[in-house]
């Protein structure tokens, strides 16, 4: 027997139901129990004793970073994932926090402790995942390998306004063909008078739509050898465009990029890119700050699961002690290799 889902007018035609169109029911209402994502919980617990490790400038820094991101970017940030876009206007507001550029010193970078940027990269991705991506893509990639293969006057031109925000950068090694294997990638850098000629493809690459600087990755036509430049949005040559229909970081705006025959001046080729053994400096140094996300985001999704718990129906209040004792054993058997891990990673880098 079929069943028919919409009911048909006189003349055969299927007609919807009235309520089809119907807004959805507002969060409060729909289930009551529950308290939307944009009022972020509190802190839970301090379980791990971060706040004995920190120092008072790194505990008022975490304090600002968690003021911040409650406040600011946890009330819009489930309608931007729904739409996948970027909300723009939170960027003065991170700008404003100083994590921007982390541990590198001078060229108003913030000069933070390794302590202390990783725990600020924690409390971001508490709040939102995508919201971290876009700061580790912006600060440990593209800032990181200006500050650690630059020259002294790309130094002083690009990382005081990447520091604050005022400009965003992006970092374009993977290619369609090449991602874990990047350093067999295709784009290539042919030597002309006053400067260099990219051609080629980048894929996946977080900021890549409206960063004002991109640090591309390329082949030396000359050496064969991976170089990196810095190219100017809106550069002759230069697209970008967004990858759609993700279901992950909806928020971070993921691009494919195409260069045909962009110019960069000599001034703009970073002098300490020589090899691919130079760009994986970069990558190991920035790979210490991408462990602490899921650290922040396990801290975020405990504190979610504490709230409902403590605020649900009777049902949920008896079996409470019993979904604590799970959630701390999972938290406590999971979370903390990484975070043993970090801390470690910290110990034997160089300030």
């Amino acid at each position: 027997m079929t069943v028919h889902s919409q009911i048909q007018d006189e003349t055969g035609r299927s007609v919807k139901p009235s309520y089809f169109n119907s807004p959805p029911l507002d969060v409060s209402v729909a289930f009551p129990q529950a308290t939307p994502a944009s009022t972020f919980p509190p802190l839970a617990s301090d379980y791990y004793q971060f706040d004995d490790l920190l120092s008072p400038e790194e505990r008022a820094l975490r304090k600002k970073v968690r003021e911040c991101m409650e406040k600011e970017v946890a009330p819009i940030m489930a309608e931007y994932w729904e739409k996948a876009e970027f909300p723009f206007q939170i960027v003065p507001k991170l700008g404003a926090l100083r994590i921007s550029g982390g541990t590198i010193k001078g060229y108003g970078c913030p000069g933070l402790s390794l302590t202390g940027s990783a725990i600020a990269m924690a409390e971001v991705a508490r709040v939102d995942a995508s919201c971290s991506t876009f700061i580790l893509v912006h600060s440990s990639l593209a800032m990181l390998t200006i500050a650690l293969c630059g020259s002294e006057e790309q130094k002083q031109k690009y990382l005081p306004s990447l520091a604050q925000l005022k400009t965003v950068a992006c970092w374009a090694l993977t290619e369609p063909d090449y991602g874990s294997d990047a350093s067999s990638l295709k784009t290539t850098a042919t030597k002309v008078d006053g400067g260099w000629v990219l051609e080629g493809q980048k894929r996946w690459i977080g900021n890549s739509t409206f960063a004002d600087v991109l640090v591309i990755f390329a082949r030396n036509t000359t050496t064969n050898q991976i170089n990196g430049y810095l190219v100017k949005k809106d550069s002759p040559g230069l697209t970008a465009t967004k990858i759609p229909n993700k279901i992950g970081l909806r928020i971070v705006q993921n691009g494919d990029i195409l260069l045909k025959k962009v110019f960069v001046p000599d001034e703009d080729r970073l002098p300490g890119v020589n090899s691919f053994q130079d760009t994986s400096k970069v990558l190991a140094v920035s790979r210490v700050m991408v462990a602490w996300q899921p650290i922040g985001i396990s801290m975020g999704v405990y504190d979610m699961c504490a709230r409902y718990a403590m605020n649900s129906s009777p049902v949920c209040e008896i079996t409470f002690q019993a979904f604590r004792i799970t959630c701390f054993a999972f938290s406590m058997m999971q979370v903390p290799e990484g975070e043993e891990t970090v801390w470690s990673s910290i110990g034997s880098l160089p300030n």
